[in-house]
């Protein structure tokens, strides 16, 4: 069982070297000596989209979900894969999409709700494949990750909205911990072969 508390993603890894005016890259091995509990982080290199991809996969397996195959290219600009290494351990990761003329995968299944939300002044991201290590228990892993993507969006995709379509068992804990609001009735999404709702929360009232 892993421990995480304390927890507080360094926005420094976060960004682009394009807004720090430095050369931006992780290790392939995350040094411990420098964040010795939690470093949260996009996915850069080969091994870490790999491993990355290897924790969803395992995760939706162990619940008994579908996965679609991870299509995303590391350079798109309109995603990001961002983990969290815990004492150097891959324990927490999801990736966040920007709108664009391809849309989101929420539309697929939230048409009409996606449609009427957006508006031109809005840039809406979406989380998906969101996986966190059975052995990791402590809810604070969760809330750094979804700080460090609101971060990310905010600043990278210029994002003023964020949506994700969740198990209606979580839907609670997004609502009471993250200040989502549900938006989307109960489907069925053929992606993961499992219940979905779709929730909202806008970005603009998040401090950190």
């Amino acid at each position: 069982m892993h421990s995480a508390s304390s927890l507080a993603p360094d926005i420094s890894r976060l960004l682009p070297a394009t807004l720090h005016g430095g050369t931006y890259s992780l290790p392939d091995e995350i040094d411990c000596t420098v964040a010795p509990e939690l470093v949260v982080a996009p996915a850069v290199t080969y091994s870490q989209i790999r491993a990355c991809s290897n924790l969803v996969r395992r995760m939706y397996a162990w619940r008994g979900y579908r996965l679609a195959p991870n299509r995303l290219l590391p350079d798109d600009p309109n995603h990001v894969t961002i983990g969290a290494w815990l004492n150097g351990e891959l324990v927490a990761t999801a990736t966040a999409s920007r709108d664009s003329s391809a849309g989101l995968l929420a539309d697929s299944l939230y048409r009409e709700e996606m449609s009427r939300l957006r508006a031109p002044a809005r840039v809406f991201c979406e989380v998906t494949r969101l996986a966190v290590d059975a052995d990791c228990h402590d809810p604070e892993l969760l809330n750094a990750l979804f700080l460090a993507i609101y971060q990310y969006v905010r600043a990278v995709f210029g994002g003023t909205d964020l949506v994700i379509e969740v198990n209606p068992r979580h839907a609670g804990y997004y609502r009471r911990s993250m200040g989502f609001q549900q938006i989307g009735d109960l489907r069925t999404c053929p992606r993961v072969n499992a219940p979905a709702v779709l929730l909202h929360r806008t970005l603009g009232n998040i401090h950190y």
